[in-house]
């Protein structure tokens, strides 16, 4: 998860709005449709969750040294547990906002900021083609600035303290950590820290955007099975 827009994420958000304002000047008496479906499509893109270092696998070959399919129950009785959510779910709750956010101030250009733009282009372009293709292009950078601006500095706040991603259960192979179906892969980076009090063991490394933490009564031998697999304690 990170605060950075990567380059290639990038250059599809400029091309979007490039084929998105073409089609709604072509079309604008189907303006506010092709604007739902690019909102659509953005929400898709903006919410796809991150998952550098997992792997989706159907199976992995080999019985498992360590496994616990408990690991929820056991977690819902760390006290503690709540607290640390509450703190992890805030920013994320005002993402969840945004989308209802840009609908509301979307009349706000049309209003206020389209008519500057027409009386601008008036003088200096003759076709109502290219008017209307830079007011729609102005838009859909608009709506990508209120997107993305306040959700950089969210993530940036984010990224600073890396979430925590709880598996309902575990496996522990040779391959890795197999999590909720996928297999997290260890990797020499990654260290692991063992809180016996609170019966569990947290899994960090540069390459996940995360902090894994495994619940379980037998905090000491899943320890020992994660420096079997090649994962030193921190």
């Amino acid at each position: 998860m990170s605060g950075q827009i990567k380059p290639r994420t990038l250059v599809m958000q400029v091309v979007s709005i490039i084929a998105f304002a073409l089609v709604s000047a072509a079309f604008p008496g189907y303006a506010w449709i092709i604007f739902l479906l690019y909102f659509v499509i953005l929400m898709l893109i903006m919410t796809r969750t991150t998952r550098r270092g997992f792997k989706k696998v159907s199976e992995i070959r080999g019985s498992p040294l360590f496994k616990e399919e408990n690991a929820m129950v056991i977690g819902s009785k760390d006290e503690l547990l709540i607290k640390e959510m509450k703190e992890q779910f805030r920013p994320m709750m005002v993402l969840f906002i945004l989308p209802l956010f840009v609908i509301l101030i979307a009349p706000i250009y049309w209003n206020y900021i389209a008519p500057l733009i027409e009386n601008f282009l008036a003088s200096i372009v003759e076709s109502q083609f290219i008017t209307d293709f830079i007011r729609f292009l102005a838009f859909y950078a608009f709506i990508i600035s209120v997107m993305y601006i306040p959700r950089f500095f969210i993530m940036r706040k984010v990224v600073q303290k890396k979430q925590l991603y709880i598996p309902r259960t575990f496996y522990i192979y040779k391959a890795g950590i197999y999590a909720d179906g996928k297999l997290i892969e260890p990797s020499r980076e990654a260290c692991y820290e063992v809180n016996l009090s609170r019966k569990f063991v947290e899994i960090n490394s540069p390459k996940l955007p995360f902090v894994v933490r495994l619940y379980t009564l037998e905090v000491s031998r899943l320890a020992d099975k994660l420096r079997e697999i090649g994962l030193y304690e921190c």
